[in-house]
C-alpha cells in the first residue's frame, strides 16, 4: 500500500471499528512507518543494557543514535506533513541512515543482525510510491553509507575497525538491500495498481447496484428474492402493496402462511405449503401460476413465477418469486368469453331456425327469382351459424359459470323446436318428454350449448328413418354424483351409428372422433363433448353415455337444482 495514497476503508472493517492503513492522515502514516525502526532500536537497547553495557560508555555515539531515531520518531508524529508536499516526508528515512550508522558501528561486534537496521527505511523509501525509482537509489545509496562508515578514515569507528579493516566485507550488504528495496517497490506497485482496480471495479458495482435498485423500485411487478434460510433479502414497492392487500383485517404484517391466498377462483383458500413462496423454498420453479389474494372488492389475480438460485458449489442458495397483477386481464377474459358465449348462443338458436324454414320453403314451388334469393340467404345463414359455432367453441374453454334461476325444462323445449325442421329434413323423427316447468340455478348460456350439442350430435349421427327422444326428469338423491338433494336429469338417445367400448373411453377428448364418422367425412371439430362436459363439470354435474355399436347412443347429464357448490 503506498504512503502516499489514502484507501476508503472496507464497508465491514469500518462497522467493526477497524481502520485501515490508508485511512490514517499522512501524519500518522509516517509515524506507523517509523515506528518498527523505533521499536527496534528499543530492544537493541535493552539488549545491550543487559548484555553489552559497556558499549553505552565505551562508545557514547551509540546513545547519540538512539537519541537521533528518539528525535525523528518525535518529529515523524508532531510536524503536519499533509500541509507540506509529499516528498518532504522522505527527510525522516533519510535522516534515519545517519542515526543508525552509529548505532550499527558500535554494537554490531556485540549483537548479531545489525545491519538489518538499515532494511527498515529502505523499505520505507521503496514503498512510499512517490518517485518509486529514486526511492529504491536513495535507499541503496544510505544502506551502503551506514555499513562502510565504520569503515572510513576519519570516522569516530575507524580506529576501533583497524584490526579487521577490508573494505570488501559489508560489500553484498548494500546490493542485498537493493535486491529488498526493489522486490518492495514492484509489490507496493501491484499492489496499488489492484487497489485502483478494484476501487474502479467497486465504483462501477456500487453503479450498477444503484441503476438496479431503481429499475426494482420502479417496476409495477411485485419482486421477492429470499435466501436459502427463508429470510426475505428484497422486496420491492410493487410487492410490498400486493402484500399488505393479503393481510388479514386489523394486522400490520405477517408471514405467507398467514396471508388471505386463494387459488385461481379466488374462494379456494391455498394450504400452507402449496404457496408460492414455501413452493420456491423447496427447489421448485414454475412459471404463470395464477393465485388470488385478498378479499371482497380488493381482492387481486397474480400471475407468480420463482426462479432457484444456486452458489458455485450447485447447491441450493435462495429463490426469486415475481408476482405480476393480472387481475384486469382475467376480467378481460372472462367478460369476453362471456361476452362471445351469450351472444352467439342467442345467435345460434334463431339461426338454426331460420335455416331450418328456410329447408321448407326451398322444398315448395317457387319462381326461380325467389328461390335464388332464398338459396342466398341460406347459404349466408349456414355461414353465419358456422361463424357464431367456432365463436362459441372459442370461449368453451372458461369452466366458471354465471349462475340465475332458470327454466330448464322450457330452456330444452327451445332448443327441441329449433331443430325440428332439421330432424325432419334428415328423415328422423323427434320425441320430446318435458315436463312443463323445471327451475334450477343454472347458466342458462352453457346449459344451452349442452342441450344444443347432444342434439346436433344425435342429429349428425343417425342415418334416415331413426329416432331421438329428449327427456327431462326430477330425481333425489344421485349415488355418484355426490348423492342427497335435488336433481336433474336431461337425456338424449339417439338409434345412430353407436360406438364401441374403446370409442366410448375416448369420447371426451379433444378433437376426438370415431372411426366410422372420420370415413363417412360428416363434418365436425371432435370439441363438442369435450366442451360439454367441462359444462356440465363446472356446474357440479356430470355426464354419462352408453352405446353400442350399430344400435345407438344415450347420454346423461345430470346437475344438481341448486346450483354448483361454493
Amino acid at each position: 500500500m503506498s504512503l502516499a495514497t489514502p484507501t476508503t476503508l472496507p464497508p465491514a472493517e469500518a462497522a467493526e471499528g477497524r481502520r485501515h492503513f490508508g485511512q490514517f492522515s499522512l501524519r500518522g502514516r509516517v509515524l506507523l512507518s517509523q515506528m518498527p525502526l523505533t521499536l527496534s532500536v528499543a530492544l537493541i537497547v535493552v539488549a545491550v543494557a543487559v548484555f553489552h553495557p559497556h558499549i553505552m560508555t565505551d562508545h557514547p555515539y551509540f546513545l547519540g543514535g538512539v537519541g537521533g531515531v528518539a528525535l525523528l520518531t518525535v518529529l515523524a508524529g508532531v510536524v503536519p506533513w499533509g500541509r507540506l508536499p509529499p516528498v518532504v516526508y522522505w527527510v525522516i528515512p533519510l535522516l534515519d541512515f545517519v542515526a543508525i550508522a552509529p548505532i550499527w558501528a558500535s554494537a554490531r561486534h556485540g549483537l548479531d543482525g545489525m545491519v538489518m537496521l538499515s532494511a527498515f527505511p529502505v523499505f520505507w523509501l521503496a514503498w512510499s510510491g512517490i518517485y518509486p525509482v529514486i526511492g529504491v537509489i536513495l535507499g541503496f545509496v544510505g544502506s551502503a553509507a551506514v555499513t562502510w562508515w565504520p569503515y572510513l578514515p576519519g570516522t569516530p569507528a575507524f580506529a576501533e575497525s583497524l584490526i579487521d579493516y577490508d573494505l570488501h566485507r559489508p560489500v553484498v550488504v548494500p546490493f542485498i538491500m537493493l535486491a529488498l528495496a526493489v522486490a518492495a517497490s514492484v509489490l507496493t506497485r501491484s499492489m496499488d495498481r489492484q487497489r485502483r482496480d478494484l476501487g474502479a471495479a467497486l465504483d462501477s458495482s456500487k453503479t450498477q447496484n444503484r441503476l438496479l435498485q431503481a429499475v426494482v423500485e420502479t417496476s409495477d411487478v411485485g419482486i421477492l428474492v429470499v435466501d436459502g434460510d427463508g429470510h426475505d433479502v428484497l422486496m420491492n414497492q410493487a410487492q410490498r402493496r400486493t402484500h399488505f392487500i393479503g393481510l388479514p383485517p386489523g394486522r400490520d404484517d405477517g408471514a405467507e402462511h398467514e396471508l388471505l391466498l386463494f387459488e385461481a377462483d379466488g374462494v379456494t383458500p391455498i394450504p400452507a405449503e402449496d404457496r408460492p413462496v414455501t413452493q420456491a423454498l423447496q427447489g421448485h420453479d414454475y412459471r404463470g401460476r395464477i393465485i388470488a389474494i385478498g378479499t371482497d372488492g380488493a381482492q387481486q389475480h397474480l400471475s407468480v413465477s420463482a426462479s432457484s438460485m444456486y452458489d458455485e458449489e450447485d447447491n441450493f442458495d435462495g429463490t426469486v418469486v415475481v408476482f405480476q397483477n393480472v387481475t384486469d386481464l382475467m376480467d378481460a377474459i372472462q367478460t369476453r368469453d362471456r361476452f362471445v358465449a351469450e351472444v352467439s348462443h342467442e345467435f345460434r338458436t334463431p339461426l338454426t331456425s331460420i335455416i331450418g324454414y328456410l329447408d321448407v320453403a326451398l322444398e315448395e314451388d317457387l319462381d326461380p327469382i325467389v328461390r335464388k334469393f332464398l338459396n342466398t340467404s341460406q347459404r349466408n345463414a349456414e355461414r353465419l351459424l358456422g361463424l357464431v359455432t367456432s365463436l362459441l367453441d372459442s370461449a368453451a374453454n372458461s369452466s366458471k359459470v354465471t349462475v340465475q334461476e332458470v327454466n330448464l325444462a322450457r330452456l330444452v323445449r327451445n332448443s327441441a323446436e329449433s331443430v325440428e325442421v332439421q330432424t325432419k329434413k334428415a328423415g328422423l323423427s323427434l320425441q320430446a318428454d318435458l315436463p312443463d316447468r323445471m327451475d334450477a340455478k343454472a347458466d342458462p348460456v352453457k346449459m344451452g350449448q349442452v342441450v344444443d350439442n347432444l342434439l346436433s350430435n344425435a342429429i349428425k349421427y343417425t342415418p334416415s328413418g331413426g329416432s331421438i327422444t329428449v327427456s327431462l326428469r326430477q330425481l333425489g338423491g344421485v349415488g355418484g354424483v355426490d348423492g342427497g338433494g335435488e336433481w336433474a336429469e336431461l337425456v338424449v338417445r339417439d338409434t345412430g351409428f353407436g360406438m364401441t367400448a374403446a370409442e366410448r373411453g375416448k369420447l371426451f377428448t379433444n378433437f376426438y372422433r370415431t372411426e366410422h364418422v372420420r370415413k363417412a367425412a360428416i363434418p365436425g371439430t371432435g370439441l363438442g363433448l369435450a366442451i360439454t362436459q367441462g359444462f356440465v363439470r363446472a356446474h357440479g354435474g356430470e355426464i354419462l353415455v352408453s352405446s353400442e355399436k350399430d344400435v345407438g347412443s344415450t347420454f346423461t347429464v345430470r346437475i344438481p337444482l341448486c346450483g354448483p357448490d361454493a
